[in-house]
């Protein structure tokens, strides 16, 4: 195990670990509201949610088609939405740009 001695003052490594400290509260308050973010949408609530408003029978098609991640209650029958899988579905549902699809199609060409 090699060791290395800096020429550090303390000024710098007191920045330095603040830096770090700061890193890490950071990524533990993110993983936190991301927890506390998720949350389950009957279908009202998914309605009410989603960007376009779809009505109710919509919703039941894309259930029906398997288009839109959903969980169903075998005592209820109910359907439940879960809001982080639902944010998933409508990021992953995003058409990319002129300029991304040109950047694709060279690469798909030049692959070949």
């Amino acid at each position: 195990m090699a060791i290395e001695i800096l020429n550090i003052t303390v000024e710098k490594l007191n920045l330095l670990l603040d830096e770090k400290v700061d890193k890490i509260i950071h990524a533990l308050t993110s993983k936190n509201k991301r927890v506390e973010e998720d949350e389950w949408f009957d279908l009202k609530g998914l309605i009410e949610y989603l960007p376009n408003k779809p009505r109710p029978q919509t919703v039941y098609d894309w259930v029906h088609k398997k288009i839109i991640p959903y969980h169903k209650s075998e005592q209820t029958k109910a359907l439940k939405f879960l809001k982080s899988e639902i944010d998933q579905w409508i990021k992953s549902g995003r058409r990319k740009t002129q300029s991304e699809k040109r950047i694709l199609a060279n690469n798909y060409l030049r692959s070949k």
